[in-house]
C-alpha cells in the first residue's frame, strides 16, 4: 500500500464510528431508564422492569406491577412509563386503563400501589427526592412534590406553559432543570417548588431530553441544537438532524448527543467543544443515554435492547 493509500485509509478509520461492544437484550420495548447502586433499571412497554448489573450485564431480577383492564374490560400488562431508583426502593409510572396514571413503590420486597388513575394526575416522569419524598413531572408542565409516608402532596407547581418534555436532578438533588415545548428551561428548588430562574436563548423550540451533571446542563433540541449550560460560558452545537438524546458523564466533562439520520452519537468534551469519538448504534433513534462512568456509555431507544460503548 503505497503512503497516499495508508493515508486515506486511516483517515476513514480515525472518522469510522464505533459499534457497540455488547448489545443487552431486555423482556419487551424500552420506555425508560436509568443507573442507581450499580444496577440498570430498564422499564418496558410490557409490566416488567429488568434489572442488570451495571458492570457483567447480568440480569439480575424482574420487576413486575400488575395486570390491569383496559376499556373492553380485558387485562393486559400496562406500559411502564418512567422508573427510578434510590437506597432500596423503586418507582414506577404506568397505565392505569383510565386517563391518568398509577403509580407503585416497592420497598422491602413489597409492591405498594401509592397513586392510582382516581388522584387525576398525567405522570410522564417520577424521580425520588429522597427516601421519603417524589418528584413528579406532569403532562401540562407542572411539577408535583410527594410526601410518601403522608401519602400527600406537598406542593405542586407550574414550571412554564408548554407541554412538559424532561427533567433532571441535579446532583445533590437541591434543583430540578424542568424542560417544555417552548425550549426554556425552569430551575426550580426541588424541597419548597420556589422558582429559581429561567435558562433561555440557545434552545428555541421543544426539548427533547435534559441531563444534569456537576455544574452543567446538556439539553436535546428539536431545533437540531445541542445546548451546553454552564455558569460561565453557555452556548449551543449545530447539528442537521433533530437531537433525540443527550447524556453527561459523572464529571460532567464529556458530553454525548445523537448526531444525524444514520443514529449515530457523537461524545465531545464540554469545556473544551472538542469532538472525541463517534458511535454507532442500532436501527432504532435512540432516546436514552446514560454514562456508567468516564469511559463507559449505554443507551436504548423504543426496541427490546440496550446497546453499550466503551469510550476512550
Amino acid at each position: 500500500m503505497n503512503f497516499l493509500a495508508l493515508l486515506v485509509a486511516m483517515t476513514l478509520s480515525l472518522n469510522a464510528a464505533i459499534l457497540p461492544s455488547s448489545v443487552i437484550k431486555t423482556d419487551a420495548s424500552i420506555s425508560d431508564m436509568v443507573m442507581s447502586d450499580g444496577k440498570i433499571y430498564a422499564a418496558t412497554d410490557g409490566g416488567v422492569v429488568n434489572v442488570f448489573d451495571s458492570k457483567t450485564f447480568k440480569k439480575l431480577t424482574l420487576l413486575r406491577v400488575p395486570e390491569i383492564k383496559g376499556r373492553d374490560g380485558k387485562l393486559f400488562s400496562p406500559k411502564i412509563y418512567s422508573v427510578d431508583h434510590y437506597k432500596g426502593s423503586t418507582v414506577m409510572v404506568t397505565e392505569s386503563g383510565g386517563d391518568f396514571r398509577n403509580v407503585y413503590l416497592i420497598r422491602d420486597g413489597k409492591s405498594i400501589k401509592i397513586i392510582d388513575n382516581g388522584r387525576g394526575l398525567l405522570i410522564k416522569k417520577a424521580r425520588f427526592l429522597d427516601l421519603d419524598h417524589l418528584l413528579f413531572g406532569l403532562s401540562g408542565d407542572t411539577i408535583v412534590l410527594m410526601d410518601i409516608s403522608k401519602n400527600t402532596l406537598v406542593y405542586q407547581v407550574q414550571a412554564g406553559g408548554g407541554v412538559f418534555r424532561d427533567m433532571a436532578l441535579s446532583p445533590l438533588k437541591s434543583l430540578v432543570a424542568v424542560a417544555d415545548e417552548s425550549g426554556e428551561i425552569t430551575m426550580i428548588e426541588a424541597k419548597s417548588g420556589r422558582h429559581i430562574k429561567t435558562l433561555h436563548a440557545i434552545n428555541v423550540d421543544n426539548i427533547n431530553r435534559i441531563d444534569y451533571k456537576q455544574n452543567t446542563i446538556l439539553s436535546a433540541g428539536q431545533d437540531r441544537r445541542v445546548g451546553i449550560y454552564r455558569p460561565t460560558d453557555s452556548y449551543f452545537i449545530e447539528t442537521d438532524f433533530f437531537v433525540y438524546a443527550v447524556g453527561l458523564s459523572p464529571s460532567g466533562v464529556k458530553g454525548v448527543y445523537t448526531d444525524g439520520m444514520d443514529n449515530e452519537l457523537q461524545v465531545f468534551n464540554t469545556g473544551t467543544k472538542a469532538k472525541i469519538v463517534r458511535l454507532q448504534s442500532g436501527d432504532v433513534i435512540l432516546d436514552t443515554l446514560i454514562f456508567l462512568d468516564e469511559h463507559r456509555l449505554i443507551g436504548a431507544g423504543e426496541e427490546n435492547k440496550i446497546y453499550y460503548w466503551r469510550l476512550p
